[in-house]
This record gives structure tokens, C-alpha cells and sequence, in this order.
């Protein structure tokens, strides 16, 4: 609440001597101002027709309080925000915490056809032979338009990253490895019509994987599919695991209230959340290695 006690602050040194009227705080400004004000006698509450008013009687303790809230409020814009975070609230994750840009792990296979600036790069092949993986930055100006001919994989656990053995075709593509929770700049990233035709989505069959389709279906719409692997019922129903399917259920029964129509256009997902939720079972996404093809 301190940042809350900031801004209150703030607000009254900028029009000191005069006062501020409490209809023009929030809820959580007034009660730390009226706590403030109990503790430090710096602040004056004064009755005014139906509200109050706020003014500063004592500004070097205002002044001392907020130093000692808020070390620094005039850091230089360019100043990454973590940084001023630090400044304005002596922690990093206090504040707007989100980064601009993220980074995702990702593999060319069979030379997907990608473009850059109206050409074509062999850039993403090229790294993915050499080093084995290419690493991909998105949610700036970087990678903006680059753009594929072929499909996109997205694929939640490492296992699948590190053996693609599991792939049902040779064809061209790109696997990339986002890790449990899908980060909202990658689908941003990926709605963008031009990026590629097709993305495959492949993830534990639990409540956060099928919440995480949910998001990527509501931008991407017919470009994105979930990917059934064979045998599913069967693997689901051999080696699915009653706990995993406690612990996601609060994301499962998200996906439902929220997945209506998505549901009525898929057959195959609904027939899988059917089962999920008839048996209690949830099912990771390695037993695809123990599907009989």
C-alpha cells in the first residue's frame, strides 16, 4: 500500500498550501491519508459541507516519508522500467513489472521457407544446424515481420523440444517451446495473419493447457489447431493422472465457462474434455512416445 500512500503525497505537495477534497481520491488514497494523518499529525483532515479535505501542516515529514517511499521519482525516461521501479519503490517488482519484449526457444526443421523485409532468410535454418536451437525475440520492433510459408508448432514441455521424433509428417515447420503458461507477446506475435498459415498446439492435456489454447484460438481463430495425438483416449485412460487433473482443474473449468463456441466448432476437443472430465484424468504430453501407431 505504500506506492497508494505515494501517489496521495504526491498529489498533496503539488498543490500545497492549498488542500485536496477527498471526492477526488480513491477509496485506498483516503485511508492511507487518514492513517498517515493519525500517526505523523503532518496531514489535516478537515470536514468540508458533505466530504473532507486533505492539506499538509507539517511538509518536511511529508517530504522525509515520501524520500524514504519513494528514494528517486525523476529517473530518466530511457531508464529501463525495472530500474525505475527501484527508484519510485526501492524494489523491482513493485510498479509495472512486464518486459517489452520476451524470448522464445525454437528449432527450423526440414528448411521452413521464412522471410524477412519481402525476402527470403535462411537465417532461422542456418542457426538451428549450427547451434541446434535459434532464440527468438517478439513483442518489439525486432522479428516484426518476419513471416513463414509453412506451419508453427508450439509445444509445452522440453522433452518434445529436445526429440521431434514425435512429429507426424516430415514436412517443413517450426517448433518453438513456450513453457507452461503461453506469454501474451508471443500470441500477439503469432495473430498477426501474415505469420505463418498454420500453428499447431500441442501441450499437456490438463486445464492450463487447454486455457492456453483457449487464448491462442481467441486471436488467431481457424490458423490455430489443437493437436490430438493418436490413441489419445486410450493413452489418457492407461496413464492419465488424477492429481494433474485436480491440480489445473480451477483452469479447466475456466477453459469451459469460456470455450462454448470454441468447443461446439471442435468435435475432437470436445471429445477430449468430455473424457477429461467423465474419468478425472489429465494427461502429459511425453506418452505421446507410448501411443501404438
Amino acid at each position: 500500500m505504500s506506492q497508494v500512500l505515494v501517489k496521495a503525497l504526491t498529489r498533496l505537495i503539488e498543490v500545497y498550501p492549498d488542500s485536496i477534497a477527498g471526492s477526488t481520491l480513491t477509496p485506498s488514497q483516503k485511508k492511507q491519508l487518514d492513517e498517515f494523518s493519525r500517526k505523523t499529525q503532518s496531514v489535516q483532515v478537515t470536514p468540508k459541507g458533505r466530504g473532507v479535505v486533505y492539506g499538509i501542516l507539517d511538509m518536511d515529514v511529508v517530504k522525509v516519508t515520501l524520500e524514504q517511499l519513494a528514494p528517486n521519482q525523476n529517473v530518466s525516461p530511457s531508464a529501463p522500467q525495472r530500474a525505475v521501479n527501484i527508484a519510485s519503490t526501492r524494489s523491482s517488482k513493485q510498479g509495472r513489472v512486464g518486459h517489452d519484449v520476451t524470448y522464445v526457444l525454437a528449432k527450423a526443421v526440414a528448411n521452413p521457407l521464412w522471410e524477412s523485409s519481402g525476402g527470403p532468410t535462411e537465417h532461422l535454418n542456418v542457426a538451428t544446424e549450427e547451434f541446434g536451437v535459434f532464440s527468438l525475440e517478439v513483442g518489439g520492433e525486432r522479428n516484426r515481420d518476419l513471416n513463414t510459408h509453412h506451419s508453427i508448432w508450439l509445444m509445452e514441455n522440453q522433452a518434445l523440444f529436445d526429440r521431434l521424433d514425435w512429429l507426424p509428417n516430415n514436412e517443413p515447420t517450426t517448433v518453438i517451446w513456450y513453457r507452461g503458461q503461453l506469454h501474451n507477446k508471443l500470441i500477439d506475435w503469432l495473430s498477426v495473419p501474415e505469420r505463418a498459415p498454420m500453428v499447431y498446439f500441442f501441450a499437456d492435456y490438463d486445464g492450463v493447457g487447454l486455457n492456453n489454447f483457449r487464448r491462442l484460438n481467441e486471436r488467431l481463430k481457424e490458423r490455430a489447431e489443437f493437436w490430438m495425438m493418436p490413441n489419445w483416449k486410450e493413452l489418457l485412460n492407461r496413464y492419465g493422472q488424477n492429481q494433474l487433473w485436480v491440480d489445473t482443474a480451477r483452469e479447466f473449468n475456466s477453459f469451459l465457462e469460456n470455450s462454448s463456441n470454441l468447443l461446439a466448432q471442435s468435435s475432437h476437443l470436445q471429445a477430449l474434455v468430455l473424457e477429461m472430465q467423465t474419468n478425472g484424468l489429465a494427461l502429459e504430453q511425453e506418452s505421446i512416445w507410448l501411443s501404438k501407431k
